[in-house]
């Protein structure tokens, strides 16, 4: 049982492991942005559309906290990547 639990746990890592190296490799694609571009993106985005400063701001948060949460995140087609 301890042995399966190590083989799971190293399997997990692996993943995560070859998981980041993709994002990396494709972080200088076309078509990609960083997180924090694409999080100025939703914002100016939404004060274009008539929110508020502060409204603008949360969805600018929201977006980046996503992005750097699960490591990419899309706006208007462009694929973001942190």
């Amino acid at each position: 049982m301890k042995r399966v639990f190590h083989i799971a746990v190293f399997m997990l890592l692996a993943y995560l492991i070859a998981d980041r190296a993709m994002v990396h490799a494709q972080a200088g694609e076309a078509g990609t942005i960083t997180c924090h571009q694409g999080a100025q993106l939703v914002k100016q985005d939404a004060l274009r559309k008539g929110f508020g400063e502060l409204a603008a701001s949360v969805q600018e948060e929201n977006f980046l906290s996503g992005c750097l949460v699960t490591g990419q995140g899309t706006v208007h087609g462009l694929l973001a990547r942190n």
